[in-house]
């Protein structure tokens, strides 16, 4: 695990973790930053690095050519049965221990590691680097389980060549979750300046510009609504996402929304949940998402979503009443200011994400586990 900042994506790595704990299994991970997880069947290899190296181009380095011996010794001394990849980058990083201890591998896919690089406005030579690592990874897995059956058929398109591969189709789910103690909304609305009749939509990610905020901001000036205020919790991890924030900035300024859009940084957990008890609405504008954690935890606090018609997003809210096209800002406006303005339809929004809701309430440990028991024993019978 290469570790930027705790995120969605962060907490259902330690959920698989804990997963193989709870039934019995020793767990060996690998990473660059401290994992601290308390269990006598947990331990953790780290390389250490000073100062922001990891953060640097150097980490990186390391993190590419390093860790794939690093992870083949780490097989070798500690006599693992299988290897699991939690994306595509790290069965790149895997493949050669995979490959030279003849150990089966599994890799859980989140999105797409190449898209994720071409949003951070990089080279033609490393966009290309990126695809032709997420390729290599997934070419060396033995079973890929994704998020969403779109993201399963663009990777099989992308891997023709490799017969043998077990495909399986597990999503995220909506984690418990306690309502959080002392919760006043209105407070809470006060902390960030939101007037207590204001009307609050909210959005939260990681933010860059894959995320497509700006559509968001810019649909904010075709409502005719005064009261009507727009949270954007998060912040970037690459430079590039900085200066997409910035341009964010300008953009409110320029429209003149300086004091209707709150930009709060990053939240954690318990006050992120809090805000979203405090909202009316939660929107994801998102260009490609995997499966958005956030968006499910949105759900889980009987927040009414709203979210782009793309893969990963519409597999989470599938009603056409809860989507919007991405790249179609008057679209979205007339769909915001329709809701707040027509009882009905809010009260309909309202309705189907409670549906939604019930659909992504299960035990996620559970199916994890299942899904890798019968990635083993199909391995072993290849």
């Amino acid at each position: 695990m290469y570790t930027m900042r705790r995120g969605g994506a962060y907490d259902r790595f330690i959920m698989m973790i804990e997963a193989l704990l709870e039934r019995g299994c020793r767990v060996h991970c690998l990473s660059l930053t401290p994992i601290s997880i308390r269990h006598k069947g947990y331990k953790n290899h780290t390389i250490r690095l000073p100062g922001k190296t990891k953060d640097s181009g150097l980490g990186k380095g390391i993190l590419l050519f390093f860790f794939p011996l690093y992870a083949l010794w780490i097989g070798h001394q500690e006599k693992v049965d299988f290897l699991i990849a939690f994306g595509a980058l790290y069965a790149f990083i895997e493949s050669l221990a995979k490959w030279a201890l003849r150990k089966p591998m599994i890799t859980f896919l989140r999105g797409s590691f190449a898209f994720g690089i071409e949003t951070q406005g990089r080279t033609e030579f490393v966009i290309g680097l990126s695809r032709w690592i997420e390729k290599i990874g997934v070419y060396s897995s033995d079973t890929i389980v994704s998020v969403n059956s779109a993201l399963q058929e663009e990777t099989r398109r992308r891997v023709r060549g490799r017969q043998r591969t077990k495909w399986e189709v597990l999503p995220n789910h909506i984690p418990p979750m306690l309502v959080p103690g002392n919760l006043d909304v209105l407070k809470k609305r006060e902390k960030y300046g939101i007037p207590r009749d204001a009307k609050l939509l909210v959005t939260a990610s990681v933010i860059n510009r894959g995320k497509n905020i700006e559509l968001l901001i810019e649909c904010l000036r075709r409502i005719t609504l005064d009261n009507l205020f727009l949270l954007v919790l998060g912040e970037g991890k690459e430079q590039g996402d900085f200066q997409y924030i910035v341009l964010l900035k300008e953009l409110v300024r320029n429209l003149q929304l300086d004091d209707r859009v709150v930009f709060t940084g990053w939240v954690e957990k318990e006050e992120l949940w809090r805000i979203f008890h405090a909202a009316d609405v939660f929107i994801l504008p998102s260009k490609c998402e995997g499966m958005p954690n956030v968006m499910l935890e949105a759900l889980g606090c009987d927040l009414p979503c709203l979210g782009s018609n793309i893969p990963g997003i519409k597999d989470i809210l599938y009603h056409g009443e809860l989507l919007f096209d991405p790249f179609d800002e008057e679209s979205l406006g007339n769909k915001i200011q329709t809701i707040f303005c027509h009882g009905p339809a809010l009260d309909k929004v309202k309705r189907l994400c409670q549906e939604r809701k019930k659909e992504f309430t299960f035990d996620w440990k559970k199916r994890l586990y299942h899904s890798i028991n019968a990635s083993l024993s199909y391995a072993n019978c290849c």
